[in-house]
């Protein structure tokens, strides 16, 4: 080669190194299911074809994710993904309590946390696209959604306990490993089981060390903290722990919510009410969760359970002004109706179980039924999108609870179990309507995987149907329904109250093998009938573990116990 073809190539050479690479801008778009992957998403719609094409079931597409990066486009953020970080050229939090409605930054000025190691980062994908999505489905509000992927990002208490929490949810959603159907597809090198319990114990030690800040900047943080605890516990099959957090956390929010009351007159900065704002969401989320505890703990009294004042509203032509406020104020009868219920199963073993004061009774059902007149008169004046069962799931929810609620009390009488006979209409109700919200439920997670939440919905109404109401295809309904797809709503687990009634069904109905029905609740004899049940719920490592039984039949002393295998 000539020098002169030397020096061309020299130079053509170092012309192409000085030549800026050009890199296209990566989408943060995908699907849930490629993100989590993290693999390139093609972006077809509905569902994209990366998933389709390898069998996969897409998890579809977030707004929330496309509403938060045109918020960072405007705001100065950039993202570095390759390094798991992420740097704001001004406040992060500036832009975040434009996008939460909550004023966060005045907590503390903070920096969006790095994201070390694939496992972390996997873990907070899951946390924020199917954890929070999932934790108050029931009574959706995005606010709170919003502030919690907020306080994720920013606290590292919160951090940490919201990757336990995850890690807890994904090792529930694919605890049975020979479900190929149920294993979602995340990479190999996902976390050990015994992992979630470091994140755990390290978002403990970061929340005992949070001592910076005034005290109201602390104890937003404990609360929530300690809402994710109860979450992991529940998850993690930790029961009694999960309980020991709720009430702990009542009782700071109780004690907090004084001294905001009492202080009112002196917030008027924007950082009280940016603590104030915090305080509010979290407090509502455990005092929701404290009112619903008295469904499965028999021994369990709200620390605000008092008698409602419906009947104040009950004027002519009255009417709920929303469904939080229809939905609170069935949510204080049904804990009534429960915390009745269960005083009558706390007695003694005798002959003769004592009934609930009439009066009382008297009382709790008067206010169901102007409950009912309220949320109708709110349903005929209201928009048609927000007065839509099937827009609006949690109508159809309310009716559900209100109905099973009224039929649970209105059958303590003196007849006991035969008295459920006669709420046949009410029962066939319940299981048209629980069967109407599995639906909606499986289309709102996508699949049939497994999921959970802590909030109480179908799953109990579901085991009252399957266990009191003795007509053969209305219960076995009820029991289909909780069969479909692995649900756990708080302690409430689908497959286990499955295992159990369908054990109560065998007991009532003779034992008869392949369960051949029996042809009508009559069939079914008093003193065979199931009175009184308690199981406690063994988990066993991945495994969905045993359940330890025990009973009474109707007008017999003799306590009955059984382990059963889920």
């Amino acid at each position: 080669m000539s020098g002169i073809a030397k020096e061309n190539t020299k130079a053509a050479n170092q012309a192409w190194r000085r030549k800026p690479r050009k890199f296209a801008p990566k989408s943060r778009l995908g699907c849930k299911t490629c993100k989590i992957r993290r693999i390139k998403c093609d972006l077809s719609r509905p569902s994209c074809l990366k998933c389709q094409s390898t069998g996969r079931i897409c998890d579809g597409y977030s707004e929330m994710l496309r509403e938060i990066e045109s918020n960072h486009s405007h705001n100065g953020m950039t993202h570095e993904a390759d390094r798991g970080t992420t740097t704001s050229a001004n406040h992060p939090e500036e832009c975040y309590a434009k996008h939460h409605g909550l004023i966060s930054q005045n907590l503390r000025p903070f920096m969006i946390l790095p994201v070390t190691g694939s496992g972390q980062r996997e873990a907070m994908d899951f946390f924020e696209y199917i954890s929070i999505k999932h934790l108050n489905e029931y009574r959706p509000s995005e606010p709170w959604r919003k502030s919690l992927l907020f306080f994720s990002q920013t606290v590292p208490s919160v951090r940490y306990a919201a990757i336990a929490v995850a890690l807890a949810n994904r090792n529930y959603l694919n605890r049975d490993s020979s479900d190929r159907l149920h294993e979602p597809p995340f990479s190999n090198d996902w976390l050990p089981h015994e992992v979630p319990l470091l994140y755990y114990n390290r978002a403990i030690q970061l929340l005992l060390k949070h001592e910076s800040g005034d005290s109201d900047d602390t104890t937003a943080i404990t609360l929530l903290v300690c809402y994710l605890f109860i979450c992991f516990d529940q998850l993690a099959g930790n029961y009694v722990q999960a309980m020991k957090h709720l009430r702990g956390g009542v009782e700071l929010s109780r004690n907090i919510h004084k001294v905001i009351l009492n202080n009112n007159n002196t917030y008027d900065d924007t950082k009280a009410l940016g603590v104030h704002a915090l305080i509010c969401q979290v407090t509502r989320q455990i005092h929701c969760l404290d009112m619903q505890a008295v469904a499965f703990l028999v021994d369990w009294t709200p620390a605000d359970i008092q008698e409602t004042l419906i009947s104040q509203l009950a004027c002519p032509n009255s009417a709920f002004q929303s469904l939080d406020q229809a939905s609170d104020h069935l949510q204080s009868l049904v804990a009534r109706v429960m915390s009745l219920r269960n005083t009558v199963q706390q007695m003694p073993l005798t002959g003769k179980i004592p009934l609930p004061p009439s009066s009382t009774k008297h009382i709790v059902l008067r206010q169901l039924e102007t409950w009912s007149s309220l949320f109708e008169n709110m349903l005929q004046h209201g928009s048609s999108y927000e007065t839509d069962p099937e827009s609006n799931p949690l109508i159809s929810l309310l009716r559900l609870q209100h109905t099973i609620a009224w039929t649970f009390l209105s059958s303590s009488g003196p007849g006991r179990e035969i008295e459920y006979d006669n709420f046949l209409t009410q029962f066939q109700q319940c299981v048209a309507l629980a069967g109407d919200l599995a639906a909606v439920h499986e289309r709102y997670s996508g699949s049939l995987k497994p999921t959970y939440t802590p909030e109480i919905g179908i799953i109990p109404v579901l085991y009252i149907i399957a266990a009191k109401c003795r007509h053969p295809v209305v219960r076995r309904e009820a029991v289909g329904i909780l069969r479909r797809q692995p649900i756990r709503e708080a302690v409430w687990d689908s497959l286990v109250v499955a295992r159990v009634v369908e054990r109560i069904i065998e007991i009532e109905e003779g034992g008869i093998e392949k369960w051949e029905m029996s042809q009508s609740m009559e069939q079914i004899a008093v003193r065979q009938r199931i009175e009184a049940v308690s199981w406690v719920h063994v988990v066993g490592g991945q495994s969905a573990g045993k359940v330890d039984m025990r009973y009474t039949f109707c007008g017999r002393e003799e306590l009955h116990i059984e382990s059963l295998m889920i």
